[in-house]
């Protein structure tokens, strides 16, 4: 069951003891992700950061598109 607008509302002034346990929780499963630190050079480090303004998103955007076209350049070259 949803809660209406004004149900949520009057939920979140209340403190979470009165309504917790009534509260039903949908989970979506979202896929794994890992998070890696690397170094970079300052030059390349300020290049991902220009392309990331250049498009609108953020650096690690860049780096995921990055890692993406190397793969298959991997797989052909063995």
């Amino acid at each position: 069951m949803k809660a209406s607008r004004e149900e949520a509302l009057r939920a979140l002034n209340e403190p979470v003891n009165n309504w917790i346990d009534q509260a039903e929780v949908e989970y979506e499963p979202r896929p794994s992700r890992m998070v890696l630190s690397v170094q970079l050079s300052p030059a390349h480090l300020t290049w991902v950061f220009e392309e990331a303004d250049r498009r609108g998103v953020k650096p690690s955007v860049v780096i995921e598109a990055l890692v993406n076209q190397a793969q298959p350049a991997r797989r052909q070259s063995e």
